[in-house]
């Protein structure tokens, strides 16, 4: 790990500059365990100001005799577990960054997470948790991973006596207040339109396009592939690296995809395989997609995704002719937002859609799709199984 070393008075702990982590370190020895073993507390910040009033608030706790080795906040475990994942690879950037951002809401949502963690109650949980519902479903389910991961590790450690989260009793995780977001996919006619939008022209970005609607991959799975990950003869194309987007917008290219399920081998569907045939891609060498030697930003491919749904007439904000106060005065225009934005991931629910309405096995979508288990299918597609099922309960009727 990459460092830049600033030391301070003896006995008063060193400050550096982490390269890797992009972040301020702090550590003050605290003592000897009962092994003789030197005992560390490493703090954390954004800059190198923030981190030294945070070392200086402990020193000024240690010179009043107070036991600091116990004064641990439930973001201190959190911030350290985080650090010890990435430093041993256990964690990619990117999965490093959003942890971080995880992190910061617990710091800036939830008062008892600032709090040495043994002074935290189940009471004061189920309380204060209710300032997450304004935040969407997966952002306080990442919360809530986060909150039990640092309390088994103080357990663990004997900072406190017993896990909350492991107790009998109502720890309940808030509901977000926000509504569920329906998966948005291309309809059947909307899909055919785009696709004769396509079929107008060949370049980088619409050979992309392609994949994503024809595989269901990710966009970031497919500005990583390498010619190899291309296999005419089985028609396959093998996943195994992805794109990772992390600070200021940095391109980081991850040797694994986002979960180990993302690892897999998916179909080269007949049209794909013509697609990429007449697009000449096994001349290719080394990567499939880059511009310029540099891997492409996924926002790039919105605003052309966005541009071809404009020009096929796909959910556009259309413009209404009016009058300016009832008066025959010069014509203005009004938006049409009863029509939403789209997006690139669009794609590959569009994929999901069409195989669940032609019958393809959950279990079959989750191993394509690459998602870790086959409840994150289940769940995310769930509008669209129900719609599949009252269609075939349709047709059983019809047959009785």
């Amino acid at each position: 790990m990459g460092r830049t070393l600033k030391k301070r008075g003896n006995g008063e702990g060193t400050i550096y500059y982490s390269e890797a982590t992009k972040k301020w370190v702090g550590q003050v020895t605290l003592g000897r365990d009962g092994n003789g073993k030197q005992v560390r507390k490493s703090l954390y910040g954004n800059t190198r100001k923030e981190v030294k009033e945070k070392m200086d608030v402990l020193l000024r706790e240690m010179e009043r005799g107070k036991d600091v080795g116990n004064v641990l906040s439930v973001v201190d475990i959190a911030e350290e577990i985080r650090e010890l994942k990435y430093n041993t690879n256990s964690i990619k950037r990117a999965s490093y960054v959003r942890i971080g951002e995880t992190i910061d809401i617990m710091r800036k949502i939830l008062p008892f997470a600032n709090i040495p963690i043994q002074n935290v109650t189940r009471s004061i949980i189920n309380i204060q948790s209710q300032l997450l519902t304004e935040y969407s479903q997966s952002v306080i389910t990442k919360v809530w991973q986060q909150l039990q991961g640092a309390f088994n590790e103080a357990r663990i450690r004997d900072i406190v006596d017993k896990n909350p989260f492991e107790l009998k009793g109502y720890l309940m995780k808030p509901k977000s207040s926000k509504p569920t977001k329906k998966i948005d996919a291309l309809t059947i006619d909307e899909e055919e339109r785009f696709i004769k939008e396509l079929d107008k022209g060949y370049d980088d970005y619409t050979i992309v396009f392609y994949m994503a609607i024809y595989t269901g991959m990710r966009i970031s799975e497919i500005l990583a592939l390498k010619r190899e990950d291309i296999d005419f003869e089985n028609k396959k194309i093998y996943v195994r690296k992805t794109l990772s987007h992390v600070d200021k917008g940095r391109i980081l290219l991850e040797n694994t995809t986002k979960t180990y399920a993302g690892m897999r081998d998916v179909p080269m569907l007949n049209t794909l395989y013509d697609k990429l045939v007449e697009y000449k891609i096994d001349k290719k060498k080394g990567f499939l997609f880059l511009k310029d030697g540099n891997f492409i930003h996924a926002t790039n491919f919105n605003a052309r995704f966005q541009k071809l749904c404009k020009n096929a007439d796909i959910r556009v904000y259309k413009k209404k002719k009016g009058i300016m106060g009832g008066r025959k005065t010069k014509k203005i225009y009004q938006c049409d937002i009863t029509k939403s934005k789209v997006n690139t991931h669009m794609l590959r629910h569009t994929f999901a859609t069409r195989c669940i309405e032609n019958g393809v096995s959950p279990v079959v979508l989750q191993r394509i799709l690459g998602h870790k288990d086959i409840q994150v299918t289940l769940n995310t597609y769930t509008s669209v199984f129900n719609e599949f099922k009252e269609k075939e309960i349709e047709k059983i009727n019809s047959i009785f």
